[in-house]
């Protein structure tokens, strides 16, 4: 049976927190706006307001945007002369919806877009490119990696396991892994390593 791309799944998953979450600390190795010159945007924090204030007329999450988690749990990497910002969309049961943008010195917000591969009916892989993406997101800025594991389900024993490198400009997808769920209800029920899913790419 094709397994249909996450967002259809995720809709009836879709459980928004309530209240505020603690503001998580910054990533270890993330650089300094001040350490960077004539940027429109005097230090990161000016960043998250800036690209949340123009999520809903850009539809930058795709519908999926609670302004509580987004504001108080997206994430702010400033590499060179720009920043890539993780809007933290919406939380759900068991993972999460991201959109990414980079913001150029000037302020110019461009929204990222994310490659990844579903199988079609006929189980054959299909290249798609979306404006967001659900699942569990680590982005490494001393590699200028970003990681994405997406699980079809909460027990995370099937789904896709992606890698993409900053560009400088963009987010490019370098590996993408897939693992089709077992509905026999005698299979193995354990979660492996999604790093050790069947690749599809490259």
């Amino acid at each position: 049976m094709a397994v249909l791309p996450w967002r259809w799944s995720f809709l009836a998953l879709l459980i928004v927190s309530l209240g505020c979450q603690a503001a998580p600390s910054p990533p270890s190795g993330q650089t300094a706006a001040s350490d960077t010159p004539d940027t429109a945007w005097a230090n990161e924090s000016d960043l998250i307001p800036l690209v949340l204030a123009q999520v809903e007329d850009r539809d930058l999450c795709d519908g999926f945007f609670d302004p509580e988690v987004a504001a108080t749990e997206s994430q702010v990497y400033v590499l060179g002369d720009r920043a890539l910002v993780e809007v933290l969309c919406a939380r759900a049961a068991y993972q999460m919806v991201y959109a990414y943008a980079a913001v150029a010195s000037d302020g110019t917000l461009t929204p990222l877009s994310l490659d990844g591969f579903y199988p079609d009916e006929a189980g054959n892989f299909q290249r798609v490119s979306e404006p967001t993406v659900g699942g569990l997101a680590s982005f490494d800025p001393s590699q200028g990696q970003l990681t994405i594991f997406s699980k079809a389900r909460g027990i995370g024993d099937c789904g896709s396991f992606a890698t993409y490198g900053w560009t400088g400009e963009g987010l490019a997808l370098e590996t993408y892994r897939y693992q089709a769920c077992n509905d026999d209800p005698n299979g193995v029920q354990t979660a492996p390593d999604p790093e050790n899913f069947p690749q599809i790419y490259p």
